[in-house]
């Protein structure tokens, strides 16, 4: 399962950066942006469109239709278009929302910003989250986005990862360390 992970992550990379480069070439990172989040904000509000990107019995073709269909409501780049095509052809579409999230990613590095995944055991209130925040802009910088994910296996505590980087805080590590 971890293998199959790494890969996602690897195929979203090499095709969220290749994405990110031609779109600095070509002067409309912001546009492919815009385009991506329209997309992203589908598939996080909408259960059918999820499941339809992931399903792998409904064929590329069919899908990158329906993706074309609903972007002719907004004004699209045609680098946009011409990316899910090449998508569609490579039969990448159940990796769409991780090329997406890395794409935001690699944007908001290149434009000076530190992204931060911060991991807990149960959802964090806004004062947590808030001093969490004021904590790492005073030593990372103003330029600050957190993502943040609850998973019960680490019990309590937090991981921080940021980049490379990570601190490990969590119960579920310190447990492991006494073991």
């Amino acid at each position: 399962m971890a293998s199959q992970q790494s890969t996602g992550n690897l195929i979203a990379d090499r095709y969220a950066s290749a994405l990110y480069e031609l779109s600095s070439e070509k002067k409309c990172v912001d546009e492919v942006l815009s385009d991506l989040q329209i997309l992203k904000k589908y598939t996080n509000q909408n259960k059918d469109f999820k499941l339809l990107v992931r399903s792998p019995l409904i064929a590329s073709s069919d899908k990158l239709l329906i993706i074309e269909k609903l972007l002719l409501n907004h004004v699209t780049n045609t680098l946009t278009l011409t990316f899910l095509k090449v998508i569609s052809n490579n039969k990448r579409f159940a990796n769409l929302s991780s090329i997406i999230s890395r794409f935001v990613s690699i944007n908001f590095e290149k434009r000076g910003g530190v992204l931060a995944d911060i991991t807990s055991a149960d959802e964090l209130s806004d004062k947590e989250k808030n001093g969490i925040k004021d904590k790492l802009r005073s030593i990372l910088g103003e330029k600050l986005s957190l993502n943040y994910k609850v998973d019960k296996k680490i019990l309590g505590g937090l991981i921080v990862k940021i980049g490379s980087k990570m601190i490990d805080s969590s119960l579920a590590s310190k447990i492991n360390k006494l073991k």
